[in-house]
């Protein structure tokens, strides 16, 4: 009798956890529901501009400090 009381308690807790939840859901989206919709190119733009900008630097970086990439051998002392 004790293991039903218990399962039925913790049924009882994971449904208030899923109305909880549910219920933030649904103010987020009211709360959010101003916004437009984002178009997808936009990120795919602006990660492909952050990766040429990285690329960028690194190759600066890399040819200001020529030794940093191993490449450009060193002294073996």
């Amino acid at each position: 009798m004790v293991v039903i009381g218990i399962v039925i308690g913790v049924a009882v807790a994971i449904a208030a956890l899923l109305v909880v939840l549910e219920l933030q859901n649904v103010r987020r989206r009211r709360t959010l529901a101003h916004l437009e919709p984002v178009d997808p190119r936009i990120g795919e733009r602006a990660m492909s501009q952050a990766s040429a900008a990285h690329a960028i630097v690194e190759g600066q970086a890399k040819s200001a400090h020529p030794g940093i990439s191993g490449a450009g051998g060193g002294p073996l002392g």
